[in-house]
C-alpha cells in the first residue's frame, strides 16, 4: 500500500513539473507575439546591415626626385559580391560572366595550380608548391601525393560541376570557386573577379546586370610598375597575400584575398604602403533587397615612398652593366674577359649613405613579371637574384686598401716605408707566393698604384688575421650595411671560418701562418656583396666613418603635400687611427686612375675632369676570374663612392667603363652643362 502511494506522489510531481513548462513557453510566446510582436515584426521587415571592408589605395614609390617606380592607376574591377549572389545560381551567373569575357577577348583572376585543360597537371607559378598544398586541403584534405587529375575530379565535384560534359568550362568555373573560397570571400568580403578591365565591358555588364545577379563594377587601382627592368630586384612586386603569410599579418588591416609586397621595398614598407581599411555598412531588407549603402569609415591611404634612388643613374649604371658586358663578350676572347656574363654596380652618397644607384645584369621588368614568371625563373642567368645585395663575391686586389690602413694605424708601416718586391715572396720556403711584377722597393701608395702582391703579403703577415678581420670589419666588409631590403651579410676570411669550410675534406684542412697571406690580397674566403663594397669605399672616402646605407628618403603622404618621416644619416662606427693615414691610402688609389705609365684604371680616368681615387680587382672564384672595381669621387672632397663587379670579367679596369658611366651621369658630363633634374611634371615639389 505504501508503494502505490509512493508512486502516485511521484506521478503528480511530474506532472506539476510539465504543467509549469509549458506554462513557461505560453508565456514566451505571448510575449513574442503580442507584447513585443509588432518591435519583432519590424526588425524583420527592417532587415540586416553588413558591414564589408573597404580596402585603401597603396601608396606609390617613387626615386629621389618624385619621378615614378611603382604607381597606382584608376582601373575598373569586377566584383561578386556574396550578398547579391543566389546561392543556387552560383555556378550559371559565373557560367554567363566567364562567357561574356571571353567573347570581349578578356582574362579573369584564376590561381587555382591546375592546367586549364585535361589531362590536368600541376603549374608552376611564384609559390606554385604552397599553392598545390592548399588547393589539396580545400579539395579535401587530399595526401601529398595526390596527383593533378585526382585532385582536379574531386575539386568539381565539391562544386557540384562534375556532371558538366565540357570538362574544360567545368575546369574555368571551379577555378572561380576555388578563388573565391580560398580567400574567404562572403557577405562580407566581395570577390574580385578580374582587375583593371576596359570601358567598354564595364558598360556591358552593367547593361545585363539583370542577367548577373551579384555582380558589380567596382572603381580601383591598379598597380603600374614604370620602368619596370630600370631596379626589379629593388622596388620588388605585390601579389596575393600566401596562406602562410596572413597567418603573420594583422587581421584588422588584411583579408584573404588582399595583395601584399612580395619582395623589394614592396615587401620591406609594406606596413608604410599598405594604408588602412575602411568600412561600407550595407543595410538589406528580409528578403535580401539592398535598401542602401554608406561608406561609415573611409580607407585612408598609405604613405609614398621617396627613395634615395636618382632613376638617371640608375639607368647610366644598368646601361653601363650591359654595354660591357656585351663588350667583352664580342671583343675578347673567353680567357680574358669573353666569358663575362653578369654583374653589379652600386653608387652611394659618400656623406649620408644614401644609395644613389644599384643596378644587376641580367635584369627583368616588373610589368610583365606575372605573365612572364615562368621564362624569368628558368633563365640559367637568374635575373630574379639580387647580386649587389645578396650576391657574395671574392673582393681581390680591392681589398688591399684595408691592409694599408690597418698597417699604417697600427705603426707596422710608415707612409714612405717601403717593402722589397723581388718577384717571389720568401717568407715562407714552401710556399713561394708570387707578385705580378718585380717592382723593387715600394711604398704603400705605389704598392696600391701597381697592386703589388708582395708589399701587402708582408704589411699583412705582420698585422695578423685577427686585425685584419677587425679593419675589414669597420671599413663595411662582412657586416650588415643597414639597407631597407635583404642582404647577405659576407664573410671574412678567420682561421675558424678556413677549418669549417674545409671540415669535411679528405683530410681536414687546418689553418697555416701562411694563409694570411692570401687574405692580405683579398683572396682565400673573403667574400663580399657589392653593396658592402660600396659602403666600404665610402667609408675610405669618408676618412674611416661608417655611414648605414639606406634605400629610403623620406616617406610622404599619399597626396605628397606633407612630409611624415625624413630619413636622417645614421654613423655605424668611426675608426680612430693616427692623421694622415686615409690621405695616404686615397693618393695610392689617386695614382690608379692618374699615373699615365702605371696605374691600372689609367686609360678611363688619366684625363678624367674629376679626380677619380680608384683600386681595381681581379679575384679568382668559382674557376675563373672575376672583375672587381672600386672608386670615388672627388677624390679631394668625396661626394660619391662607386663598387662595379663583372661575374668572369678576368681584370678589374674592366669594370671601369660602368663606373666612368656612372660618375659622367653624376657629374653631368654627358651633357653640355653640369646641371641637375629638370623640373618636369611629376618631380617632387
Amino acid at each position: 500500500m505504501k508503494k502505490t502511494t509512493s508512486s502516485v506522489r511521484r506521478l503528480w510531481a511530474l506532472g506539476i513539473v510539465l504543467v509549469c513548462i509549458f506554462a513557461a513557453f505560453g508565456i514566451r510566446l505571448m510575449s513574442l507575439q503580442v507584447v513585443h510582436g509588432k518591435e519583432y515584426k519590424e526588425r524583420v521587415e527592417q532587415g540586416v546591415t553588413i558591414r564589408q571592408t573597404v580596402e585603401p589605395v597603396r601608396g606609390e614609390i617613387l626615386d629621389r626626385y618624385g619621378r615614378p617606380f611603382a604607381v597606382n592607376r584608376v582601373g575598373y574591377d569586377v566584383m561578386i559580391n556574396v550578398p547579391y549572389l543566389p546561392l543556387k545560381e552560383r555556378n550559371q551567373v559565373i557560367e554567363k560572366l566567364i562567357q561574356l569575357m571571353e567573347r570581349e577577348g578578356q582574362e579573369w583572376i584564376d590561381n587555382m595550380p591546375i592546367s586549364d585543360t585535361a589531362p590536368f597537371t600541376f603549374t608552376d607559378g611564384p609559390e606554385s608548391e604552397s599553392q598545390i598544398r592548399q588547393l589539396k586541403k580545400i579539395a579535401g584534405n587530399l595526401t601529398a601525393d595526390t596527383d593533378a587529375q585526382t585532385t582536379m575530379e574531386q575539386i568539381l565535384k565539391k562544386y557540384a560541376l562534375d556532371e558538366m560534359e565540357d570538362l574544360t568550362f567545368a575546369r574555368k568555373i571551379a577555378g572561380v570557386r576555388y578563388e573565391m573560397e580560398r580567400v574567404g570571400s562572403n557577405r562580407l568580403n566581395p570577390y574580385v573577379f578580374a582587375k583593371d578591365i576596359p570601358m567598354d565591358l564595364v558598360m556591358k555588364i552593367r547593361e545585363y546586370s539583370f542577367a548577373l545577379p551579384g555582380i558589380e563594377i567596382s572603381r580601383s587601382t591598379t598597380r603600374e610598375y614604370v620602368d619596370g627592368e630600370l631596379a626589379p630586384n629593388i622596388i620588388g612586386v605585390t601579389g596575393y597575400i600566401s596562406a602562410e603569410e596572413y597567418e603573420t599579418v594583422d587581421k584588422e588591416r588584411y583579408k584573404y584575398n588582399d595583395r601584399i609586397g612580395k619582395n623589394g621595398l614592396e615587401k620591406a614598407m609594406e606596413s608604410v604602403l599598405k594604408g588602412t581599411p575602411g568600412t561600407r555598412e550595407i543595410l538589406s531588407d528580409s528578403k535580401g533587397t539592398v535598401l542602401s549603402s554608406v561608406e561609415s569609415e573611409p580607407a585612408i591611404p598609405g604613405h609614398t615612398i621617396v627613395t634615395t634612388i636618382d632613376k638617371d643613374l640608375q639607368r647610366a649604371a644598368l646601361q653601363g652593366l650591359e654595354d660591357q658586358i656585351k663588350n667583352l663578350q664580342t671583343r675578347f676572347d673567353e680567357n680574358n674577359g669573353g666569358q663575362a656574363n653578369a654583374g653589379a654596380a652600386v653608387a652611394v652618397d659618400v656623406k649620408t649613405g644614401e644609395i644613389l644607384a644599384i643596378a644587376n645584369y641580367p635584369t627583368y621588368d616588373l610589368s610583365t613579371y606575372y605573365s612572364n614568371y615562368s621564362e624569368i625563373a628558368n633563365d640559367p642567368m637568374r635575373p630574379m637574384f639580387n647580386r649587389a645585395a645578396q650576391g657574395t663575391y671574392v673582393p681581390g686586389s680591392i681589398f688591399k686598401p684595408v691592409v694599408g690602413v690597418g698597417g699604417l694605424a697600427e705603426g707596422i708601416i710608415e707612409p714612405d716605408d717601403t717593402v722589397e718586391c723581388t718577384h717571389i715572396y720568401t717568407r715562407f720556403p714552401d710556399y713561394p707566393a708570387r707578385c705580378l711584377g718585380h717592382h723593387g722597393h715600394i711604398n704603400v701608395k705605389d704598392a696600391l698604384m701597381v697592386s703589388c702582391n708582395i708589399f701587402f703579403y708582408d704589411v699583412g703577415y705582420r698585422l695578423g688575421i685577427d686585425q685584419i678581420g677587425r679593419y675589414a670589419n669597420e671599413l663595411g666588409l662582412g657586416v650588415p650595411t643597414g639597407i631597407e631590403i635583404d642582404e647577405s651579410k659576407g664573410r671574412v676570411t678567420s682561421p675558424k671560418l678556413f677549418e669549417e669550410l674545409r671540415a669535411n675534406n679528405k683530410p681536414p684542412e687546418t689553418w697555416t701562418p701562411g694563409n694570411v697571406i692570401q687574405a692580405s690580397i683579398g683572396q682565400l674566403d673573403h667574400k663580399f656583396t657589392p653593396i658592402q663594397l660600396a659602403s666600404y669605399t665610402a667609408t675610405l672616402a669618408n676618412f674611416g666613418q661608417r655611414m648605414k646605407l639606406h634605400l629610403v628618403k623620406e616617406i610622404r603622404n599619399y597626396n605628397l603635400d606633407k612630409t611624415v618621416e625624413e630619413v636622417e644619416p645614421v654613423v655605424l662606427n668611426k675608426l680612430d687611427v693616427p692623421d694622415g693615414t686615409f690621405e695616404t691610402i686615397r693618393e695610392g688609389m689617386v695614382k690608379v686612375s692618374r699615373d699615365l705609365k702605371r696605374g691600372s684604371a689609367r686609360y678611363f680616368f688619366g684625363d678624367y675632369p674629376i679626380t677619380v681615387a680608384a683600386k681595381t680587382g681581379s679575384p679568382e672564384a668559382r674557376g675563373s676570374t672575376d672583375a672587381t672595381f672600386i672608386c670615388y669621387a672627388p677624390a679631394e672632397d668625396p661626394e660619391i663612392a662607386v663598387a662595379v663587379v663583372i661575374e668572369n670579367g678576368a681584370s678589374g679596369e674592366k669594370c671601369a667603363p660602368v663606373a666612368k658611366a656612372i660618375l659622367n651621369e653624376y657629374f653631368g658630363l654627358n651633357d653640355e652643362e653640369m646641371a641637375g633634374p629638370s623640373n618636369e611634371m611629376g618631380l617632387l615639389p
